[in-house]
């Protein structure tokens, strides 16, 4: 497999993760934690996800995943990574070994002053260190019922080994983004027919799942298959 070929592969996981993120109801952005050093940047986050507390889509008659833990209560901002196979299942050592670069993300959130950006940074970055066997996520509750979660994605592993920190897996992702867009029985509320370009960068993905015809949406390698990445 050619590099040019895998990096397409790893786009459409991160895709497919920002397509999950925004049918739970969160806005979902990339982002860039820079660095004063010219030619390189401190790293790079997979998906910035905020989701408010009373989001909801009632009309599309599926709710939030279960696996990814939303709630009614807090308003839930999320730091995900996502981990292709041959990657060890943890985060980047620059988030685990500098809260100095979560505070950057944090603050350009907005949800919080300084004072609590540095202590919420702090206090992530202890709990990102150790995670390596963990059964749940990194979660630092703050003021004005807003919560930050670190969260894992692999798309490409197809369940959890005991000795891996938590993480949303392949089968979770597809399953729940086929509930949505290629339900089994037509919906009085809401029509799973239209212009799928008003998806933008994520139609072609989404045309893979509008496809299925109420059959198993596969693993992400049959959406390889379908994209030609393989």
């Amino acid at each position: 497999m050619t590099m040019d070929k895998r990096r397409e592969q790893v786009r459409a996981q991160e895709d497919l993760v920002n397509l999950y993120l925004r049918l739970n109801g969160y806005f979902v952005t990339k982002f860039i934690v820079h660095s004063s050093v010219s030619g390189k940047n401190k790293t790079e986050m997979d998906a910035i996800a905020i989701r408010l507390p009373h989001s909801a889509e009632p009309e599309r008659v599926v709710g939030p995943d279960p696996n990814l833990k939303t709630s009614k209560e807090w308003t839930d901002i999320l730091i995900c990574e996502v981990k292709s196979s041959g990657q060890q299942i943890r985060f980047n050592k620059a988030l685990t070994s500098d809260a100095a670069a979560l505070a950057t993300v944090l603050r350009w959130c907005g949800a919080f002053d300084e004072q609590e950006v540095v202590q919420i940074a702090g206090k992530l970055a202890g709990l990102l260190s150790g995670t390596a066997n963990s059964n749940d996520h990194p979660v630092v509750e703050g003021s004005q019922r807003t919560r930050v979660r670190a969260l894992l994605f692999s798309p490409e592993k197809e369940s959890r080994r005991p000795n891996q920190p938590w993480f949303i897996n392949g089968t979770q992702l597809m399953e729940y983004v086929a509930s949505c867009l290629a339900p089994a029985a037509l919906r009085l509320t809401c029509s799973t027919t239209y212009d799928f370009q008003a998806w933008g960068e994520q139609e072609r993905i989404v045309r893979y799942f509008k496809g299925l015809n109420g059959n198993p949406p596969g693993d992400i390698r049959a959406l390889y298959r379908y994209l030609k990445l393989e």
